[in-house]
């Protein structure tokens, strides 16, 4: 099953003709070209290679945008996006590649040891606290490797079960599997279900369309799978 939804994913043949098969940097206008072709709204941005595009996904916003980085760990270019889902707001999933768990573990180790701390310093990135305080989850359809590439964390196991199901994991596999995929493995990537919303982070390594367009696909994937899997509760009388 993951693997055909993984080829479906993929994307077609004719994908080598709008620039998503390239590993050169993306030009303005074949950005400008595919965010036309994918009818999506754009926010004019000043900065070279900076962009905000967004959509909906049955019936929520989502953007996806580029810019400066505002994390230490992610150099150059960063893509970030959020789609408000409105799902449970109790739900709190974080999903990460292993190189980047492992270096903010260290990272967060490191901070509360060296200034002699015992509890978590609020002004670490968010991503970084939840390392501190919730475990790594795990479940048996989960497959042995999506578990290699990724972290999964969360409060509540069956909140993670929800969300991260076929077609999520199968988005995140096309990139660390599929052509430079040893690259995108070690790529800083975060995608987190928070307050009803759904947050990606990752860096804009080689500033390829194709990098934009699995950043979206991953975002939007993960937005539906919130919205139809994790709706927030009727409110109570």
């Amino acid at each position: 099953m993951f693997d055909r939804i993984r080829q479906a994913l993929a994307g077609a043949p004719s994908d080598a003709s709008d620039g998503l098969s390239s590993n050169q940097p993306v030009t303005g206008p074949q950005l400008a070209r595919w965010i036309a072709d994918q009818h999506l709204s754009s926010v004019p941005q000043a900065g070279a290679g900076h962009f905000d595009v967004g959509g909906e996904i049955l019936g929520h916003p989502w953007r996806l945008e580029c810019g400066a980085s505002t994390r230490d760990y992610i150099l150059g270019l960063e893509l970030r996006g959020r789609a408000d889902v409105k799902a449970d707001p109790d739900a709190a999933v974080l999903v990460l590649n292993r190189p980047l768990r492992d270096a903010l573990e260290r990272h967060a180790y490191n901070a509360i040891t060296d200034n002699l701390q015992t509890s978590v310093d609020a002004r670490m990135p968010e991503e970084m606290r939840w390392l501190s305080m919730f475990d790594e989850v795990s479940w048996p359809e989960l497959p042995g490797s999506f578990r290699r590439h990724f972290a999964v964390v969360a409060e509540r196991i069956e909140h993670a079960e929800h969300w991260i199901h076929a077609h999520l994991v199968s988005a995140l596999l096309n990139a660390v599997e599929g052509e430079q995929g040893a690259l995108r493995s070690e790529t800083p990537m975060v995608l987190m279900l928070a307050r009803g919303h759904v947050y990606l982070r990752t860096e804009h390594t080689r500033r390829t369309l194709a990098e934009i367009a699995h950043a979206r696909t991953v975002l939007v994937t993960a937005a539906q799978a919130a919205a139809q899997n994790l709706a927030a509760p009727p409110p109570q009388a």
